[in-house]
């Protein structure tokens, strides 16, 4: 009677796998974030996770701050100014002045969608961070800034804090102490660049910064008032002309532009609130009009208040 024979079995090799570098865990945070298609924002609405299934129009509204996009996945293009750039998979694109900007995902598909975060700093951050960097013994005020945007590519550093800065969205104690100091240093990353460098040299020197940032807090404190140039100057022991010209290197923005972006931030908040009505919120934040404050909202947010309201 034959015998049966089981035949040997190879043992199986067990390879594990290569680990994710940092930009790739990025990458997997941002999926695990995004919405099935579109963007969300978190960590305030300053911070947006983008996952776009075809080629989309991202935004056509205007900067305020210093912004930064991250693509992690796609192609993206940026119109602004005049200016276009293409920003690929593991460049940063950095806007660094305001101004209307379109900016369209070019290369997105079911199978490969279009990945990013984009970040806002806004004009009062950036200013402290400037005038942090000079005193440390930055640039000497002699470059001229002649870019809105400028693209670089995702190093490792940089990676790492924006990976740092996703993981503390896990725990609320992370996110309210340690966030904010994450987002100090992918700022101060983004200015010691190279190309960044007429960025920093536009704020130069001049003692009088620290009274620029004096005015800068003297209006988030008093936007409801009718605050001019004139006044603000007085205060800040300066000319007007001087004070103008001071004010628009260290904040990046003009300061009647300034005071209607600080409003407008405030209207913002109190939409996500308890449901104001438009022309209270307008009278509130130190709109003349309810028209005036719409057609303000809808530039700076790309979509009117009480759409903007209804989407949250």
């Amino acid at each position: 009677m034959a015998t049966s024979v089981t035949p040997l079995r190879r043992p199986v090799s067990l390879v594990a796998p290569e680990p994710l570098g940092t930009f790739e865990r990025v990458r997997e945070l941002v999926v695990g974030l995004a919405p099935e298609n579109g963007h969300v924002g978190i960590l305030d609405p300053d911070l947006c996770v983008y996952r776009l299934l075809a080629p989309t129009t991202i935004s056509k509204a205007a900067s305020f701050g210093v912004t930064l996009a991250v693509v992690l996945q796609g192609t993206k293009t940026l119109r602004l100014g005049g200016h276009e750039l293409r920003i690929a998979t593991g460049d940063v694109l950095v806007v660094t002045r305001d101004g209307a900007h379109t900016s369209v995902a070019t290369c997105a598909s079911p199978d490969e969608p279009f990945l990013a975060l984009s970040f806002c700093f806004s004009a009062e951050r950036v200013a402290h961070a400037l005038l942090a960097m000079t005193e440390a013994g930055g640039d000497d005020g002699s470059a001229k800034e002649t870019v809105p945007a400028f693209v670089l590519r995702c190093d490792e550093p940089l990676a790492g804090a924006l990976e740092r800065l996703l993981l503390t969205l896990d725990d609320p104690l992370d996110r309210k102490l340690l966030a904010p100091l994450v987002r100090d240093e992918i700022l101060l990353r983004l200015l010691r660049s190279d190309a960044a460098a007429a960025v920093r040299g536009s704020v130069g020197r001049a003692a009088d910064s620290t009274r620029i940032l004096d005015a800068m807090s003297f209006i988030r404190e008093h936007y409801a008032d009718k605050l001019t140039v004139e006044g603000l100057a007085k205060r800040s022991a300066m000319s007007p002309s001087h004070f103008a010209h001071r004010f628009s290197a260290v904040a990046r923005v003009t300061p009647m532009r300034y005071l209607r972006e600080v409003r407008l931030e405030r209207a913002r908040s109190l939409l996500l609130g308890d449901g104001a009505r438009m022309g209270e919120i307008a009278e509130t934040v130190g709109f003349e009009s309810s028209a005036h404050f719409a057609r303000e909202f809808r530039r700076r947010f790309g979509l009117p208040p009480s759409r903007f309201s209804r989407a949250r």
